[in-house]
């Protein structure tokens, strides 16, 4: 189906002039003789068939501008190309402040104005991903939704197709922050069993001696549905027994559990040190897949960036549309070993600082969202002050926020596991961070979850 673009121009001639040319470079053509007339198309019933717009900024009554304005007030994310004479370019840049993707000087020629539609159709396309992204959020997710936003699971997804749609048990290999457990969870959205529950169990927390009894009762709350195993390298191997008898007794059917467990560690290597049962581990691998870590997906990095940046713009309402090639080298150079926590919170920061529609490099200038953890030793000589140095007590607000800081880089700058540590809850942790006016730091670290 052929993109349609709204010309507006008040000027009769070059309207045709336009139509023709547009028309000429494939696309469908509508017309508006005014701001006015514009503004009734892109707002009424007819709005969702236009693709892009072509704009005179100057025309009497509602100019182009204006016609900015109103769009972007409504939240119209439409993009909008202007026209300006040469005499008229001083005008570009608040078109630009006010949502224009872009500007082309008249006569306009027809190479130019292919490369601007090109563009602008393509921005529109990355705009329309922003709600598959904002679906990876919910509860109910399938492969298609992360298809849509993540190359390498795309890949992983067209390569175990046949398998994911069946009964067997599935193992996913990965480090911390690859996204295992949203994509065990779109494996089970994407199945006949999306109706029904998807229990989730992690392993690395279970107390040897309640870790049967809790694998038990998991089992029998999942019935039909699906459960998933995240850490499984962490089983206790009295756990990891009950388990294999479990799903060794029957072929896997549509009414018994449908069993999917990550690791992020290789389990064969666990398996022959003895650590993991081999019987389990090979029932497992029926289905064994491996999310890679960021650092070996660099040409996915400024895919991955481009959606990320427009959704975070959508949510704050900055204009952003994209990346500077220097900011895409910028990113490639980095080897992301937080992976997806630390590359969205990144993105994030570089969205709230950004002064133009386009990220640059100086937006990510040295700013990195995860460090090394540090070791006991860097913080063997680091002492909490009591009294202040004319020897009177510190503020307790005071004091409590240094608390904050010293746990933050004690845990390399992870909130959850600062939170944990100190024994408080990660929202509370993050909201005292945002009273004491360090949301700058708290920004940089697991701002969306822990991705298991």
């Amino acid at each position: 189906m052929l993109s349609t673009v709204l010309v507006v121009d008040d000027d009769p001639i070059h309207r045709a002039l336009l139509e023709r040319i547009v028309t000429r470079l494939g696309y469908e053509v509508r017309l508006a003789v005014s701001g006015e007339d514009a503004l009734t198309l892109l707002t009424g019933s007819e709005a969702s068939g236009i693709d892009a717009v072509l704009l005179d900024l100057v025309m009497p009554d509602l100019d182009g501008l204006g016609v900015l304005h109103r769009l972007r007030s409504i939240g119209s994310m439409i993009p909008v190309i202007t026209m300006v004479t040469s005499a008229g370019v001083d005008g570009v840049m608040g078109a630009i402040s006010a949502g224009a993707t872009d500007f082309v000087i008249k006569p306009v020629g027809p190479e130019r104005l292919q490369v601007s539609l090109m563009n602008a159709l393509r921005f529109k396309s990355l705009t329309a991903g922003i709600e598959s992204e904002h679906h990876l959020s919910s509860e109910f997710l399938t492969l298609d939704q992360l298809t849509n936003v993540d190359p390498a699971i795309a890949r992983l997804t067209i390569n175990s197709g046949k398998a994911l749609k069946g009964d067997w048990p599935v193992l996913i290999e990965g480090e911390d922050g690859v996204g295992k457990k949203q994509f065990a969870r779109a494996i089970h959205g994407s199945s006949p069993r999306s109706k029904k529950l998807f229990v989730s169990l992690d392993c690395s927390a279970l107390p040897p001696t309640e870790s049967i009894a809790r694998l038990e009762a998991a089992i029998t709350r999942v019935k039909s549905g699906t459960l998933y195993l995240s850490s499984i390298n962490a089983l206790d191997l009295a756990a990891q027994s009950m388990l294999a008898k479990t799903i060794m007794l029957a072929d896997p059917s549509s009414k018994s559990p449908r069993l999917i467990a990550s690791s992020r560690t290789s389990l064969i290597d666990l398996a022959r040190s003895g650590v993991f049962r081999e019987d389990l581990f090979y029932r497992l691998t029926v289905t064994p897949l491996r999310i890679p870590p960021l650092r070996e997906r660099p040409f996915d990095l400024a895919a991955l960036a481009e959606r990320m940046a427009l959704r975070f713009a959508s949510e704050s309402g900055k204009n952003i549309r994209g990346l500077t090639h220097g900011a895409v080298e910028y990113l490639m150079k980095q080897t992301w070993p937080g992976n997806h926590p630390e590359f969205e919170a990144t993105l994030r920061l570089a969205v709230q600082r950004a002064s133009t529609p386009w990220l640059t490099d100086a937006d990510f200038d040295g700013e990195m969202a995860f460090e090394k953890t540090p070791s006991v030793q860097d913080f063997k000589n680091e002492t909490l002050a009591l009294f202040d140095s004319t020897g009177a007590l510190r503020p307790f607000a005071e004091i409590e926020s240094e608390i904050f800081e010293m746990a933050q880089r004690h845990c390399g700058g992870s909130l959850g596991k600062a939170a944990k540590a100190l024994g408080l809850g990660r929202s509370t942790l993050y909201r005292k961070f945002q009273e004491k006016d360090l949301a700058g730091q708290s920004q940089k670290i697991e701002m969306l979850g822990d991705a298991a």
